[in-house]
């Protein structure tokens, strides 16, 4: 080894023992076998290199060009770094020079190049930093979980084009995920943004069903008990599911059947209660789904934001998954879990997930189509056919809402499990995305997920299987007739032993914590308002408004008002002009917090006014 690789090798293995164990003979063959790129000085003498006669950094002064180039980053705008490849590392050197204490992410699928960097500069700076990622031969999905961690505006990425050349196809890939992310973090900030007052709303008046309702718990890995394990079968309302309808009746005998809302009503068209309907959107739209339908041999798993009507259904028994939402998580933490659901952002991928929690080895999907087969939205006869007719008019045909359906958000083409071309879109795109990292895991966890649908979009970890496999499975109804009343036992056990607090008391502690909370966050108003008028007591005053924010960090009740607490993008919004004298900003920004947090506790207390619970 050279100076400069024996040093940074050293400090690598010291930082990452179990990654530079995995790496090791990649290191032996790099000593024997270096990478056959011409290393040269630069103008300024430092090294650069050429790369199949790329340059990867600057002929003449890479270190400037280094700093130019990572000038942009701001901490006050991102939380974290992330290099798709790095050359010799001049950026990420420079990079942890001007922000000792942001995170760093470097990412190199290949470790020859790692080594070669290793080699030339001196990368202690780097491995020095007190929080640093390198991933190094990950594949696509390992660095997935690294990036979820943050959300995508938070995350800054640094690439350049010639120190990508080596591995074009990853980086793309990894600026994919980055891509997705983003998009997916722009569509959660607009749900919030208009639905986060309904979904307080239908939370504040469901609490008490957090105490009256069993959980999916009970269903957790039921299937792994069983003396024959049975098959699932996932419903969505794609146009395609019209090819399975008919064999329903015998797929109930020799699978576990589970629904989606939308499709319910093709289901109980061909006679056919499933054994579990998935709803956990809080819409009232969804809430339609289930209108002036009836199916009292099955569960329907719901959550406890859903609209209020939906626990009014008729049906054999309604359990809830976990809530998405902080009050009805805050009243879980103290009364018991109900169990987690995935959201992926379809009903599809809740009813997947509670397939797979179920203990699940093969789940078969219908009608997950993820496209437009034969350029339809949705099976006919479904709720959202059946809206189209109902609000139709002259100008705005039932035809019309298709095609806007079809044409909203940016249509593509993929193919489909036959091979032909299948009309799709961006949004369906994420879905087939969440499915592809979610059934890549569930496989190395032993649950096989496939589609018995050929029209349906063709997703990697997916895979393609007859209907005519299921139908020779030999009749189950016993089986499954075990894998309701193990469930049961459970559940009975459960409330047995169960040492949570009852929901009186866990109600008064949630009103008395958010009182607390809004007296605090007025507290703060008041002390920004002194600060204001008087400069001189503004360093005092300081210390008191961190005293303020400890406590309001400390609140149980403020991850529950943050439902209704503005996104980050409203607060850039509310505070764009905002004075530019640093103290003043500072005061301004805190007032505009502080009235906004009282804000949100308030509709919390004026809508708990209004609910009516028995028994209190």
């Amino acid at each position: 080894m050279n100076s400069f690789l024996n040093k940074n090798y050293a400090l690598f293995e010291k930082r990452f023992p179990s990654l530079s164990e995995m790496l090791k003979d990649d290191f032996d063959s790099f000593e024997k076998n270096p990478l056959p790129l011409n290393i040269e000085n630069a103008k300024n003498g430092s090294p650069t290199v050429m790369d199949n006669k790329l340059a990867l950094h600057s002929k003449y002064n890479p270190e400037r060009e280094a700093q130019q180039f990572v000038a942009n980053f701001s901490e006050d705008a991102y939380q974290a770094a992330v290099f798709i490849s790095f050359g010799l590392g001049y950026a990420p050197i420079e990079f942890v020079k001007k922000h000792p204490s942001v995170p760093v992410i470097i990412i190199e699928p290949d470790p020859n190049y790692l080594l070669m960097a290793f080699s030339v500069l001196d990368w202690s700076s780097i491995l020095n930093h007190e929080n640093l990622i390198i991933a190094v031969k990950a594949n696509v999905d390992a660095i997935q979980q690294i990036l979820s961690q943050y959300k995508s505006s938070q995350l800054y990425t640094f690439t350049i084009p010639s120190q990508t050349a080596h591995c074009k196809d990853y980086a793309e890939a990894v600026k994919s995920i980055i891509k997705k992310n983003e998009q997916k973090d722009t569509i959660n900030t607009n749900t919030l943004e208009k639905f986060s007052h309904l979904w307080l709303n239908n939370s504040c008046r469901n609490l008490r069903k957090l105490e009256i309702l069993d959980g999916i718990q009970k269903y957790a890995g039921v299937n792994k008990k069983l003396s024959s394990p049975i098959p699932f079968v996932v419903l969505a309302a794609g146009p395609s599911l019209a090819t399975i309808l008919p064999y329903l009746k015998e797929l109930k005998k020799r699978s576990i059947i589970i629904c989606v809302d939308t499709a319910l009503h093709s289901c109980l068209a061909c006679g056919i209660e499933p054994d579990f309907i998935i709803l956990v959107d809080p819409q009232y739209a969804c809430a339609m789904h289930l209108e002036f339908l009836s199916a009292p041999t099955s569960i329907l798993v719901t959550e406890s934001a859903a609209w209020p009507s939906v626990f009014r259904f008729n049906c054999k028994e309604i359990v809830l998954c976990s809530s998405m939402f902080p009050i009805g998580q805050y009243f879980e933490k103290k009364m018991g879990q109900k169990g987690k659901l995935g959201a992926g952002g379809s009903v599809s991928t809740t009813a997947w997930d509670f397939a797979r929690i179920c203990g699940a080895k093969e789940i078969f999907i219908a009608g997950m189509d993820l496209g437009f087969p034969g350029k339809q939205t949705h099976i006919r006869g479904s709720q959202f056919e059946e809206r189209e007719h109902r609000v139709s008019n002259r100008i705005n045909s039932s035809e019309t809402q298709s095609t806007t359906a079809l044409m909203s958000a940016y249509p593509t083409y993929a193919q489909d499990y036959n091979g032909k071309k299948l009309l799709t879109d961006k949004r369906m795109s994420l879905f087939s995305w969440w499915f592809e990292n979610n059934c890549q895991i569930a496989e190395e966890e032993g649950t096989r997920t496939y589609s018995i649908t050929k029209e349906s979009l063709a997703i990697k970890n997916i895979y393609s299987a007859d209907v005519k496999d299921l139908l020779a499975l030999p009749d189950l109804s016993g089986v499954k007739k075990e894998f309701f009343a193990i469930a049961q036992n459970v559940a009975e056990q459960y409330r047995q032993s169960s040492l949570k607090s009852d929901f009186n008391t866990v109600y008064s502690s949630f009103i008395s914590n958010l009182e607390m909370l809004d007296a605090i966050a007025k507290k703060g108003l008041a002390l920004c308002d002194k600060a204001i008028k008087n400069r001189l007591k503004a360093p005092e005053i300081f210390q008191e408004l961190s005293l303020v924010d400890a406590k309001i960090m400390n609140s149980e009740a403020k991850d529950a008002a943050s439902l209704v607490f503005p996104t980050e993008r409203k607060i850039k919004e509310l505070t764009k002009d905002l004075p530019q004298e640093p103290h003043l900003k500072s005061l301004y920004y805190s007032k505009i917090i502080y009235a906004e947090l009282t804000k949100a506790i308030h509709e919390y207390l004026k809508t708990l006014s209004t609910v009516k619970f028995s028994n209190f």
